[in-house]
């Protein structure tokens, strides 16, 4: 069947341009040109080339351009309409509001085609999958809602990534690009309490998605500076972006977070922790109620979980001015030898630097963390050991009267054979740390790296003026150290002193005088 269009539109150079970029067929690229040209809209042809999608073999992503073109054109034409004003015009004008309807059922279905599981797709199929969406929603936002959002639209991209097999779904990387556009941050904040699932525990694969999704979604300075939008800033009257609104949206998704995360295995509860901390905690309104939260991860769990919550009380200590306890002792035993394999190990270490940096801390607990580094560099890789050493040599520069642990008295290493200083007692205070030595710092001193060695022998001459930068060891790895060592300039030595006659052998060598090696 043919419909007229309302307005005839030349645009085979979009369609070509697309062919060129993802080698769509010739015949696909002649039947999509013709369709564009029509002064009537030939459904049967646009039919067609919807369900070219459902084609195994077909070329997907080379189709989804040019669908893309196809009802980016349509949409700017009049010939479809969103679903819901479809309704109300079938509702109050009867037979005549009729003609595009097969147009909308074609947009419809194709929109089905494109929101198929992107978990199955591959990355590339997926990404293009979301780009032609988030375009086909741009063209709905301008020609249908008068620049507002089409927010079912948006809702279902949302609900297809929350529902995806994979995790995180393909398309996740994706939708980043659109997640730093203003409107788009904003809308998504107001759909996701929507697709939250109820109970994480029940489904952890939805619950790894929907954190992923609010990953991406960073109401931080750099982005709200920069005030990019996809379909544009609205109207003074209705912008489409205003903080104090994401910002409630935002509390509201981390209220339903809290409600449904009880239960959750480690994997969903540590992914809980980095959302909190990357993108909740700076605009939470009250954040004081994250205590028992934050206290019930540090006390519940190890590694990387304990240390993301050590994060959140650390920052709650610095900007609510709220005091914890024990959190030193939990601090000094998550140093132990397995913390050099954990993703987190940055971080704590960076952590420590901040915990540690007060000067009015006592000498005990303090020299009680200088020993338990000390002690793990003598049995970890090369790159954290020369981390920990200059540490050390910080905390000696921030705590002076930490010096001493440098050198024991003569009659003291003479009499003392083991260490008084007890690696196995869990609080710091009791470890007797200050009655012992940094003798770890003499013994690595001899170490086969020379930049460890180097490092080391900070004991054995006089400390330096300022502090180390840690910064910029924390992402340091093995293979950089390996290098930065085989560019060192060394002095080249004479091997030879004689003279060669030959290609073989010195000439008194025993060998010369029975035989000639040519």
């Amino acid at each position: 069947m043919k419909q007229p269009l309302a307005k005839k539109s030349a645009h085979i150079e979009d369609v070509d341009v697309s062919a060129k970029r993802t080698n769509v067929p010739a015949e696909l690229q002649q039947k999509a040109n013709a369709f564009l040209n029509s002064s009537n809209v030939d459904t049967k042809v646009l039919r067609e080339i919807v369900y070219l999608l459902e084609e195994p073999e077909c070329n997907a992503i080379g189709v989804m351009h040019v669908l893309e073109v196809i009802f980016k054109n349509l949409l700017k034409r009049k010939c479809i309409s969103a679903a819901e004003k479809q309704q109300e015009k079938t509702k109050s004008k009867g037979k005549a509001n009729q003609s595009n309807a097969k147009c909308q059922t074609l947009y419809n279905k194709a929109w089905s085609f494109l929101l198929v599981d992107w978990g199955s797709a591959s990355k590339e199929e997926s990404s293009v999958a979301l780009k032609v969406c988030m375009q086909l929603i741009l063209s709905e936002s301008k020609y249908i809602y008068s620049n507002a959002w089409p927010r079912n639209a948006l809702r279902s991209v949302l609900e297809t990534l929350v529902n995806s097999e994979t995790t995180p779904p393909t398309a996740v990387a994706a939708f980043q690009k659109y997640a730093r556009c203003l409107d788009v941050l904003q809308m998504t904040y107001e759909l996701l309490p929507e697709l939250a699932p109820n109970i994480f525990a029940d489904s952890p694969n939805m619950a790894l998605n929907y954190l992923a999704i609010i990953n991406l979604l960073d109401l931080g300075k750099t982005v709200l500076n920069a005030k990019e939008y996809h379909i544009g800033p609205g109207t003074d009257k209705q912008p489409n972006f205003e903080y104090n609104q994401t910002r409630k949206h935002l509390n509201a998704v981390w209220k339903g977070i809290i409600a449904s995360c009880s239960g959750v295995d480690e994997k969903v509860h540590r992914q809980v922790l980095v959302v909190l901390l990357e993108r909740i905690l700076p605009h939470l309104q009250d954040p004081i109620l994250l205590t028992d939260f934050l206290m019930d991860s540090l006390h519940q769990f190890d590694g990387p979980i304990a240390l993301l919550a050590l994060q959140g009380i650390f920052t709650l200590m610095q900007q609510q001015n709220i005091t914890y306890p024990d959190v030193y002792q939990k601090l000094y035993n998550m140093f132990y030898p397995r913390m050099f394999y954990n993703k987190y190990k940055a971080r704590l270490f960076y952590l420590a630097d901040i915990f540690l940096t007060s000067t009015h801390l006592p000498e005990n607990l303090v020299a009680a963390f200088v020993k338990r580094l000390a002690r793990l560099a003598l049995k970890s890789p090369t790159e954290d050991a020369i981390i920990m050493i200059r540490f050390i040599c910080n905390l000696l520069l921030r705590h002076t009267g930490l010096q001493r642990l440098i050198c024991a008295t003569g009659a003291a290493s003479a009499v003392e054979i083991s260490d008084p200083y007890d690696e196995t007692e869990l609080d710091p205070v009791k470890a007797g740390a200050l009655k012992s030595s940094l003798w770890e710092m003499s013994l690595l001193q001899k170490h086969a790296v020379p930049e460890v060695a180097n490092a080391a022998r900070f004991v054995s001459k006089s400390l330096p003026v300022v502090e180390f930068d840690l910064s910029a060891l924390l992402e340091m790895k093995e293979c950089d150290i390996f290098d930065d060592e085989v560019k060192k300039e060394v002095n080249h030595f004479t091997l030879g002193y004689e003279r060669p006659t030959n290609f073989a052998l010195p000439q008194n060598d025993i060998v010369t005088k029975y035989w000639d090696i040519i």
